[in-house]
């Protein structure tokens, strides 16, 4: 039969395929701090938890972090059936002795049936590596017998005189029989006789196989809990936290700066008399003054700190991309708090200076949330509202196999994929349609106020022709505006009753 000719001599067909996107932040993380050693340290900060048992098997039923936790996964709804989780973070409250460690030489990951075939050809294997110094030359390394990667791992161990050598996920491990920084590895080299194993084995340099020489021994100083919550916050990232031990009042005004600059939430409990006043040495009400809406303040009478941990759990429980499903903390119980009794006065003065309290209404446990420093619901939506925004509009631009035309139908793209991303947060019930009450405007001041009142926001792009020529150079889109209408939630009912004989 002839030779067909290719059908690309006639149609040629490109395919572009989906960019990858990225995802919404999780906004029903936890991160509860902990100064228990044993599953933390220095070198492990954090350890993600969906289930208590877990928690039981690293910290004991006995831990604190075990009683926190039980907290935690005692809430009805709780993160984890809105695919959130519990950070275990450490803080280190004390000095912590380092032991000194050993040079690893750690290769590539191996295919154990690939590498097995191959080397039971060999015979006559041989590499070099230094071990603290000196060179060991390996050779008549032979690996006719051998059926698994443990095998060749022994081949190789049983060679070495100042190391040893194991398997490790997949890859050869080879680690000094030293510790200290005279613990000392190479690469393995080839000496240029027999046959040489280095990159089969991936242990050369530049075959991904990882080297660290060894450490001595030392003693790391304590920290302080805002430098604990940016070190775990840089490596394993979550949206609110609390500390099982109390914070001075000096470390709740830098925690609460550190909230709020990275927009994150922290939760804390005040215990006695002088945190309901209102007064300029009380750290409560600094707070307050200051802004800082991201530090959730708990009073209890009986310094409940799980009260803190379990209202986050109760609370941070929202699949944004749900219908009614947006949450407020007013009246809700927390499983596992026992609600304190509170007079009629310090109700109010938490009330007044922003201490949310756990008490009983016809001896029905409840939540009273003051307005005072904002509702904890207000900060946990927009947190969310915001990472939603940002990362949706990313995603329109990343997502195009081409570009977004910096034209009208470009910014049409743009301002659809916006009024998409906010009237989710319409159906979860954050965001509704009512009344433009603020004095600013912007667009077309009608078609503002009629769009919020019909949809419960307005989404304004400026205009290209307006734009700097520097931007437009810059490829730099027009502002484009949004106002939305909170939904809010209703805390309170009067009732007026007309009587008439």
């Amino acid at each position: 039969m002839a030779n067909n000719i290719n059908i690309s001599n006639v149609v040629s067909v490109l395919l572009l395929k989906d960019p990858q996107l990225a995802n919404r932040a999780n906004v029903n993380t936890i991160a509860v701090f902990t100064s228990e050693q044993g599953k933390l340290s220095t070198a492990n900060r954090s350890e993600i938890y969906t289930d208590i048992s877990s928690v039981a098997t690293d910290f004991g039923t006995n831990s604190e972090f075990y009683a926190f936790a039980t907290t935690f996964f005692s809430q009805s709804p709780n993160p984890v059936q809105a695919n959130g989780y519990l950070v275990a973070a450490y803080w280190r409250a004390a000095s912590e002795n380092v032991d000194a460690t050993s040079a690893n030489l750690l290769g590539s990951q191996l295919v154990e049936d690939t590498v097995v075939g191959q080397l039971q050809l060999v015979s006559d294997g041989t590499l070099d590596i230094d071990v603290d110094g000196v060179t060991e030359n390996l050779t008549g390394l032979d690996f006719t017998t051998v059926l698994t990667l443990e095998d060749i791992a022994s081949v190789i161990d049983t060679a070495l005189t100042g190391a040893t050598a194991t398997i490790s996920n997949l890859s050869i491990s080879i680690t000094s029989d030293t510790t200290g920084v005279t613990s000392l590895l190479t690469f393995v080299t080839d000496p240029g006789t027999g046959t040489y194993l280095g990159n089969t084995l991936k242990l050369a340099s530049g075959s991904g196989a990882i080297l660290a020489q060894g450490t001595d021994a030392v003693v790391l100083a304590p920290e302080t809990k805002d430098e604990a919550v940016t070190t775990v916050l840089g490596e394993n990232p979550f949206r609110s936290f609390m500390f099982i031990d109390t914070p001075i009042d000096a470390e709740r005004e830098t925690l609460a700066a550190l909230a709020q600059a990275n927009n994150i939430i922290s939760a804390d409990v005040f215990t006695g008399a002088s945190y309901l006043e209102i007064n300029a040495t009380n750290v409560v009400w600094k707070i307050k003054l200051a802004g800082q809406t991201n530090y959730r303040m708990f009073y209890s009478k009986s310094d409940d700190r799980k009260l803190a941990l379990g209202n986050l759990a109760r609370l941070q429980t929202v699949l944004f991309t749900g219908t009614n499903t947006a949450n407020t903390g007013n009246l809700k119980d927390i499983v596992g708090s026992v609600p304190d009794a509170y007079s009629q006065s310090e109700v109010t003065k938490a009330y007044n200076v922003g201490l949310d309290i756990y008490g009983t209404i016809k001896n029905v446990p409840v939540m009273l949330t003051s307005p005072a420093n904002d509702y904890f619901d207000n900060v946990y939506n927009l947190i969310a509202y915001i990472d939603a925004l940002e990362v949706d509009t990313f995603n329109v631009l990343k997502g195009s196999t081409t570009k977004l035309p910096q034209t009208q139908r470009g910014m049409n793209t743009l301002v659809d994929a916006i009024e998409k991303t906010t009237q989710g947060f319409v159906n979860a019930g954050v965001f509704a349609p009512g009344t433009w009450t603020s004095p600013e405007v912007f667009g077309d001041e009608t078609t503002l106020r009629n769009e919020v009142s019909t949809k419960g926001y307005y989404v304004f792009a400026n205009r290209l022709s307006d734009q700097p020529q520097s931007d437009r150079q810059n490829r730099i889109a027009p502002p484009i505006q949004i106002a939305v209408k909170n939904s809010g939630a209703i805390h309170k009912v009067n009732l007026i009753v007309n009587f008439n004989i």
